[in-house]
């Protein structure tokens, strides 16, 4: 009988099938160069989660859930929009571990400069975030799926039952009906909940079976930890491994609802996102009976 662990290492394993051919410069040079700044000049700086700065101008993303699905998003972001992402200069999979290399942008998060900008200035932030997520909606969608930049797999370490990645799915409804983990109706649900929980259960259920527009590309993570500034002007945006294509209402709930680092952020998402205040008690819900 497998055991949890074993089960986790075969799931981790897996995710890296059929996407191997979305590697970068997948050659042998970049791939030892690479390992061997890690155990070199990697060591002398500061890691943050899986990024691992080599140089002053260049990081290592590698990790069990990192995927190069990520890297192929940026330079699909790149070749899309004029959002200021990361360059790659090679991503590859090594040992079951997938490996980006990338540009360092030089500057600081939003979230440690907040303090120190002029209200002009934020206005300004404001007003180039929303330019740069109306870049993001004006991408044609392929079709109705959510889906990744590249037809496949997602990652969200927010949903507990999609670990380490999920779908893709073939529509905004069938994505809808994996969130609640496939519950019809609010009469299936566990006798342990009283009937004010059901009805508000059955509540979200009903508004996710609502018809949708099609899925818009999404960043699903923009938080001011993502954000780079210098000064006034952003210069990159950056982790986009929840990123792909998504229900229209997603980037407001999630950046609402997935903000972890400053409580001023939701009050704040209003000047640069549309906001969807019953789809966001929708997943206030979800979040409550299948979040984390």
């Amino acid at each position: 009988m497998a055991t949890g662990h074993s089960r986790e290492s075969n799931e981790l394993e897996a995710q890296h099938h059929g996407y191997e051919h979305l590697a970068f410069k997948n050659t042998y040079l970049n791939r030892l160069f690479t390992r061997i700044a890690l155990r070199t000049t990697g060591r002398f700086y500061a890691r943050n989660g899986p990024c691992v700065p080599i140089s002053k101008h260049r990081i290592v993303k590698a990790g069990d859930l990192v995927h190069l699905t990520e890297a192929a998003t940026m330079q699909f972001v790149a070749n899309h929009t004029s959002i200021p992402v990361p360059k790659i200069y090679c991503s590859f999979i090594w040992n079951n571990r997938a490996y980006i290399v990338m540009e360092s942008i030089q500057g600081e998060p939003l979230s440690n400069a907040w303090s120190r900008l002029s209200e002009t200035a934020r206005q300004s932030i404001f007003t180039q975030i929303r330019d740069y997520i109306d870049e993001l909606r004006r991408i044609e969608p392929p079709g109705p799926q959510v889906q990744s930049s590249v037809g496949g797999s997602l990652r969200d370490l927010r949903i507990g039952h999609g670990y380490p990645r999920f779908g893709p799915f073939n529509s905004i409804r069938e994505f809808h009906f994996w969130l609640r983990e496939g519950m019809v109706d609010s009469s299936e649900a566990h006798k342990g909940i009283n009937e004010e929980e059901r009805q508000e259960m059955q509540k979200m259920i009903t508004m996710q079976d609502k018809d949708r527009p099609m899925p818009v590309f999404t960043h699903g993570d923009l938080n001011p930890t993502n954000i780079i500034v210098r000064g006034e002007k952003i210069v990159g945006f950056v982790d986009w491994e929840f990123s792909g294509w998504f229900p229209d209402y997603w980037e407001y709930t999630t950046a609402y609802c997935g903000n972890v680092v400053t409580t001023d952020w939701q009050g704040l998402i209003h000047n640069f996102l549309d906001e969807f205040p019953d789809e966001l008690a929708m997943e206030i819900i979800r979040h409550k009976w299948w979040g984390e």
